[in-house]
């Protein structure tokens, strides 16, 4: 039986272009992803987020909430909400994020065909469809966001500061998601220094391929950077901070995920 696949979700996901598998179009960006809790308490991923809504929040502080604002005031709905792909419409995930079956238009697209073309007479468009796109939406479903969990502080069982969380690793070993594929489960917390700047997954093991100074930079930068697996983990309070059950000398440090390269 092969391994379930793990990925990280900002070096992997977010920001990736979505296109429709059967002709590469473009449907939207990777702008969020929402999560749900399993039986155990334990985050997994149940869609993607795309649009203003979704990615204001995640840039957070004044042009994330003028991005918000703005698009509000051109949404008539009582409480908007970003555009939603279920992932199990993902069909593929690389350079790109693949999607079939029946998603939404481009936000761009969707934004003119009911604000613009649907109140012209005669356009057939009653506002029925567009009441179907909202309910899909999935509004008030009381689910949680993952770009919640970037950025907030990780404390040890002793009480010190670890760091900040900077990125989720996701293991695809989830519940079933509509009997077609198992969802992608929080497995660890990759916890970098503050101010360290930005990961671009050089600093996580050998693999790769990257310039020796560029690389050698970037893992300097992010020495102090450790990796948190979630059985380490004793509680998380979204927009508060990560308790850990364990001491920061027991954490890994992100070179130790990979195995060298054979030779």
């Amino acid at each position: 039986m092969s391994a379930a696949r793990t990925l990280h979700a900002q070096l992997h996901l977010f920001d990736r272009q979505v296109v429709r598998a059967e002709d590469g179009r473009m449907v939207c960006k990777v702008d969020d992803l929402e999560t749900a809790l399993d039986e155990q308490g334990r985050p997994y991923v149940t869609a993607i987020l795309a649009g203003p809504l979704a990615l204001g929040p995640r840039i957070g502080g004044v042009l994330g909430r003028l991005v918000v604002a703005v698009t509000e005031l051109f949404r008539p709905e009582e409480d908007p909400a970003p555009q939603r792909i279920p992932m199990e419409l993902v069909s593929g995930i690389g350079s790109a994020v693949e999607v079939g079956g029946d998603v939404g238009d481009a936000a761009l697209e969707e934004w003119v065909r009911e604000y613009v073309i649907a109140p012209i007479p005669g356009s057939g468009d009653t506002g029925g469809r567009r009441a179907a796109r909202r309910a899909h939406a999935g509004q008030d479903n009381g689910r949680a966001r993952m770009s919640e969990l970037i950025g907030l502080p990780v404390i040890d069982s002793e009480g010190e500061q670890v760091g900040q969380v900077v990125d989720v690793q996701l293991t695809q070993d989830g519940p079933m998601l509509a009997q077609v594929q198992h969802a992608f489960r929080v497995a660890g917390l990759v916890v970098g220094p503050r101010h360290s700047g930005r990961l671009f997954g050089y600093e996580r093991g050998p693999g790769g391929a990257a310039p020796g100074l560029v690389k050698s930079v970037i893992r300097r930068l992010h020495r102090g950077s450790r990796y948190v697996r979630w059985s380490q983990v004793e509680r998380m309070a979204a927009s508060e901070e990560v308790r850990l059950a364990v001491p920061r000398a027991e954490l890994a440090r992100l070179e130790e995920l990979y195995e060298r390269d054979p030779g």
